[in-house]
């Protein structure tokens, strides 16, 4: 019953993507080559937000939001570090939360019709895991995106967890937000493994987005940058164990 729900699913979400490349990325190339990036970023975020929302639709999902106050609004710069549990991990944050931010994503996708047009018209940056040239590249491309405004998203451990538990951070997975100077803003995400990859028969899987405070990266001395990883590692972890427990 899992996968014919799957694929019900399915029939309202591929055709939303394919009509999406000719309501959202077309308009959006347009503006650009017109030199409006601003009302062409916007366009994509309202875009984004919308066929998130018809993913997480599809897939009967019910979404609840913990802490979007702690999500600054105040035009700061932006680096959103989260926990990896399933390919629904995106549309879940950028439906449940409304983020507009690229993110960092392996190379693999660009192989992917539609998926790959979307990551370039977000200001995705990809990244070859196999390659530490690869890795060196997609930090300073990172970097130099949230220097110019433009928020980046990222999963430290690397890959999906299989079991739910939050893994290890990458060595150097928050260079990009220390060498931009950014505010990192922890996210706990919580069932989305059990909506697509886990899902075990009919229902309405529940997901939980938890945001921590913001910690500021741009004063920080030799010391606390030694520890932050395990500081953002302990504010995500916290939420996802306290469900683990329940």
């Amino acid at each position: 019953m899992k996968y014919v729900q799957i694929l019900l699913s399915l029939i309202l979400i591929i055709p939303s993507m394919v009509l999406s490349m000719f309501v959202a990325i077309l308009p959006s190339a347009v503006l650009r080559v017109f030199k409006r990036d601003n009302l062409s970023d916007r366009w994509m975020r309202v875009n984004a937000i919308a066929l998130s929302k018809i993913i997480m639709f599809a897939l009967g999902t019910r979404i609840e939001v913990k802490g979007k106050e702690h999500i600054p609004d105040d035009g700061r710069k932006l680096c959103f570090v989260a926990n990896h549990q399933s390919m629904l991990d995106i549309p879940a944050v950028v439906g449940g939360l409304h983020i507009w931010a690229g993110f960092v994503t392996k190379k693999e996708l660009q192989r992917v019709p539609i998926l790959n047009s979307w990551i370039t018209a977000i200001h995705c940056v990809y990244i070859d895991r196999k390659s530490p040239r690869s890795s060196i590249e997609a930090i300073l491309k990172a970097v130099d995106n949230i220097r110019s405004g433009i928020p980046m998203f990222i999963f430290p451990e690397g890959t999906r967890s299989k079991t739910g538990r939050l893994g290890e951070f990458k060595t150097g997975s928050l260079k990009l937000a220390t060498r931009a100077k950014a505010s990192i803003v922890p996210i706990t995400i919580d069932g989305t493994r059990s909506a697509l990859e886990g899902r075990r028969g009919l229902g309405f899987p529940k997901i939980t987005l938890t945001v921590s405070p913001a910690v500021d990266t741009a004063d920080l001395d030799e010391k606390q940058l030694k520890t932050l990883a395990d500081e953002i590692h302990d504010s995500i972890r916290t939420p996802l164990q306290l469900s683990l427990e329940a």
